[in-house]
């Protein structure tokens, strides 16, 4: 603005004769002084009167006009005065020609016109006046002038003001135009940058905007990433987003396996709670929001502003914009994340983009709590199924095996009976493994002190849970010992049986192996029919039957 107010000509025009006059004060002083002595009486009054007028116009503050017309005033005075003294014959022309000059710059009416007229019949008049010989110059050295000295001296000043007063005013057109152009180019350029201000605010409004989602939207996440409980997590995703994106209903909904009803789970406003449970068709209608998110897979927002689009809901009436996202999971929309707004416009693609990345989050927590969930409870059953196993195992071990065994100072010797896990005083610790007890410690001090300390007991403990792997460990080896030697034992007689292509070969080498392996007394194979209807078919299977002794 500074450099636009440099171009406005009347503010020009103002500084301008400002520092016309501080100069003309100063060297008025010089000329004053230069011209004193020699200046008449009349003339000393005229120029002292003429220099304090100066003064006092550009000491105070006085109107442009008035200081304006004053300088013209005082440079016609002053020309005039020197026509009177010396004719057309001195300096008397320069300040007519500065009379006009100045009044061209100084005005933007035809006081230029007004002062060449001026100057002019003055001229005409003065020299009409020493012509007739009523008027005689101040000085008397002024050479004789006849009236074609003042007709051409008339001629040639009209003729040069008349070009100096073209060339200024066609300089101040162009001066008009230019200034002109420049204010319209400055204009131009102010506009742009309030249209650029304007922008620059409004994408630094939408950064702020946009930083300020993604801290929610982290926050959001911060908070739900730690979270295993599914119920807790849902209500607490709504509660949030709805405190954090200033919606005053957030619905999180849940498709079935078959994606043909959506159940809401959780939501953050009172309406929306008493709608938790209810089923909502995903049918395949333009009108049908949920059905728009999941057939497509992409956020859907609507505003009452657009009237093709938006579809009221009676549960929410308040509602004028609304965003559905979609919870997706591996490519798989597993539900509908739906944000209410009583603003109208509250939603843009920029906050779609955010909360669609909240979304998925939200959807793999679900999934991530889901697994969790599904891990524990097969872990559960997997501990459970092995804790019976191991009591149906350590149960049938124990009812062929010695149940237990004493130290005593003569040793070390097995217990067939074992009465004393009754028995009051002295650490009885179970042998815990899989959650089952497949034994006991029991433990009785020498004397008569049978108190024993909490850290005796741990270390009791922790030696009783070595025992009972150990005792684990042993059992296991011993069945896999006995699983290889009967691997063993078929392999072998599967080789033996294979060695012939004989039907009565191959029975009566699998029954000697069988009596052999086991150590029986009678081994038999028979092959056949279980029943026989007549003679001939017994005879034909006895052929057929192998009997070892």
């Amino acid at each position: 603005m500074d450099s636009f107010n440099s171009l406005d000509y009347k503010g020009w025009r103002e500084r301008f004769i400002v520092t016309i006059l501080r100069i003309a004060c100063i060297l008025g002083i010089t000329l004053i002084a230069a011209s004193f002595p020699t200046a008449t009486a009349t003339d000393r009054i005229l120029f002292i009167s003429l220099y304090l007028l100066l003064l006092a116009i550009t000491v105070f503050q006085v109107k442009y006009t008035v200081r304006a017309f004053a300088l013209l005033f005082m440079v016609f005075t002053i020309g005039v005065n020197s026509i009177l003294a010396w004719g057309p014959w001195l300096d008397g022309s320069i300040f007519f020609i500065a009379f006009i000059s100045l009044a061209t710059l100084l005005f933007d009416q035809r006081v230029d016109v007004i002062a060449l007229a001026v100057s002019a019949f003055t001229f005409v008049l003065i020299g009409t006046l020493q012509q007739l010989g009523i008027y005689q110059f101040k000085s008397p050295d002024v050479p004789a002038t006849k009236f074609i000295d003042w007709a051409a001296y008339t001629v040639n000043f009209s003729i040069i003001s008349a070009i100096l007063v073209i060339a200024i005013n066609q300089f101040k057109k162009e001066f008009s135009h230019w200034s002109q152009d420049m204010k319209t180019a400055f204009q131009k350029l102010a506009a742009e940058r309030a249209q650029l201000e304007d922008r620059v605010r409004e994408r630094t409004n939408e950064s702020e905007s946009r930083a300020a989602q993604l801290r929610s939207s982290a926050f959001v996440s911060r908070t739900i990433t730690e979270m295993q409980d599914i119920s807790e997590l849902l209500d607490t995703v709504t509660r949030l987003i709805s405190e954090q994106f200033e919606s005053y209903q957030v619905g999180l909904y849940l498709l079935d396996e078959y994606k043909k009803t959506a159940f809401l789970q959780a939501a953050s406003s009172a309406a929306g709670k008493e709608l938790i449970g209810q089923g909502f068709r995903v049918e395949p209608d333009r009108l049908n929001l949920i059905n728009q998110v999941v057939e497509h897979n992409r956020p859907y927002l609507t505003s009452d502003s657009d009237n093709t689009n938006f579809v009221s809901d009676a549960n929410f009436p308040l509602t004028r914009s609304r965003m559905l996202l979609p919870l997706t999971v591996r490519k798989n929309v597993i539900g509908i994340l739906d944000m209410h707004s009583d603003q109208p416009q509250a939603f843009n693609m920029q906050d779609a983009e955010i909360l669609q990345t909240l979304a998925d989050l939200v959807a793999i927590s679900l999934d991530n709590v889901r697994l969790i969930i599904e891990t524990k409870n097969l872990a559960q059953q997997l501990e459970s199924s092995t804790s019976a196993q191991t009591h149906e195992t350590w149960a049938k071990f124990t009812t062929r095996n010695k149940p237990a065994y004493q130290y005593t100072p003569a040793g070390v010797r097995p217990i067939f009976v074992n009465n004393k896990q009754n028995e009051p005083g002295g650490l009885h610790v179970p042998l815990v493994l899989h959650g089952q007890s497949i034994g006991n410690i029991i433990l009785k001090r020498k004397g008569a002190a049978a108190t024993w300390s909490e850290r005796e007991r741990i270390l009791v403990e922790k030696v009783a849970y070595q025992v009972a792997l150990a005792l684990e460990n042993n059992r296991l080896v011993d069945e896999t010992r006995k699983s290889a030697l009967r691997d063993q034992v078929i392999a072998n007689v599967s080789a033996r049986v294979r060695e012939t292509l004989d039907v009565e070969s191959v029975l009566r080498t699998a029954t000697t192996e069988l009596r052999r392996v086991f150590d029986l007394k009678e081994a038999e194979i028979s092959i056949g029919a279980p029943k026989l209807e007549n003679a001939a078919d017994k005879k034909a299977a006895a052929e057929h039957k192998a009997h070892t002794r």
